[in-house]
């Protein structure tokens, strides 16, 4: 089960599962900010460390390869002191319907007080649909993919 509070991607319009997913046809941030009310909180310490799960809903149609940001800030508006603290790359092939994509642990690290996903498209995403957050624990072992060098 997917927490709207903890959904990268969720922006509420027709009340059904497509909610959690966001449309990723250029470089954007994701559609909601995660608020974890103060700063310097070590949310991944212990063996209770949420873990960041991204899995692609439509299939991408159109780009040569995707970059997936894990950022962090002070301020909700990302412009004080962003951090990205972790970075992913997937090609084309990489991005079918379903695929989980990202699925591990967050790093043990003192986290500023907002946390969002940002998409770096390369050339154009024409029907790429992800959905980005947080929950508990991880989901089944998929056959692994391989992170690449991202193109333009």
């Amino acid at each position: 089960m997917i927490d709207v509070k903890t959904c990268f991607t969720y922006a509420y319009s027709a009340g059904t599962y497509a909610d959690f997913y966001q449309a990723i046809t250029t470089d954007a941030a994701s559609t909601n900010i995660i608020n974890l009310d103060a700063a310097g909180i070590r949310i991944a310490s212990g063996s209770k460390s949420p873990w960041l799960k991204v899995r692609v809903g439509a299939a991408d149609t159109g780009s040569v390869s995707v970059e997936m940001f894990l950022e962090t800030d002070s301020a909700s508006g990302f412009a004080t002191t962003k951090r990205q603290l972790k970075m992913w790359r997937f090609l084309q092939a990489q991005m079918t319907a379903g695929k989980l994509l990202i699925n591990e642990p967050l790093g043990n690290w003192k986290y500023q007080q907002y946390m969002r996903m940002y998409f770096n498209v390369y050339t154009s995403a024409v029907s790429l649909t992800v959905c980005a957050y947080l929950a508990a624990g991880p989901d089944s072992a998929e056959t692994d993919i391989d992170l690449v060098e991202a193109g333009s």
